[in-house]
């Protein structure tokens, strides 16, 4: 991961100040955060997405695309350069942009997990544009997603919340990822869990 440029978006994005408090709140308070997993065999059905709403798998040249339509975007749009994001999925309203989730593989970046195996995957850096908040897209993108990942051959599905992101940990409960830990991080380190 490289954190200047993870700095540099976030300034970009937010501002100084809010980017000074960032660096406050991660580097100078010990955190908490519950880890999620899932077993994509489960039988788990959960709430979808509304038939208005659409989610692809998408690439780096799509991404490019959205972020030079909407100059706008935030953070989160861009962890292919802060975090070497390869795979994600959007969620489109007709064909206005309403949400991301990215996902990462064994040998890609976790702060929380050291995956073991190729059929485990861990969801992590996801957002809804403020237009589309309320529609539960959380939530309902986990649940495709994960139906997805399953059509795919993934058995595992991990993720990280903390405990501080109420609305995340809600969407957490509307899907079928379970607590299975409790973790401290300490200035930003966090010993991984091995999954």
């Amino acid at each position: 991961m490289n954190k200047l440029k993870e700095l540099s978006i976030y300034i970009k994005k937010k501002g100084l100040n809010d980017a000074l408090k960032r660096i406050y709140s991660n580097y100078f308070h010990i955190l908490n955060f519950i880890l999620y997993k899932r077993d994509l065999n489960d039988g788990f059905t959960g709430i979808t997405l509304d038939s208005k709403f659409r989610c692809i798998e998408g690439n780096l040249e799509l991404l490019k695309r959205e972020r030079k339509a909407r100059e706008n975007l935030p953070r989160e749009f861009y962890v292919d350069q802060t975090h070497h994001g390869k795979l994600y999925y959007l969620v489109y309203d007709k064909d206005e942009l309403a949400y991301i989730h990215w996902l990462f593989r064994k040998g890609e970046y976790s702060k929380f997990f050291k995956i073991q195996d190729e059929s485990t995957i861990e969801l992590n850096y996801n957002i809804t544009l403020p237009k589309f908040r309320g529609n539960r897209l959380q939530a309902k993108t986990m649940n495709y997603i994960c139906e997805d990942l399953k059509n795919k051959g993934y058995k595992m599905v991990i993720g990280a919340v903390s405990t501080g992101n109420i609305l995340s940990m809600k969407g957490m409960a509307r899907t079928g990822l379970k607590e299975f830990k409790r973790v401290k991080s300490y200035f930003s380190l966090v010993k991984k869990t091995k999954v």
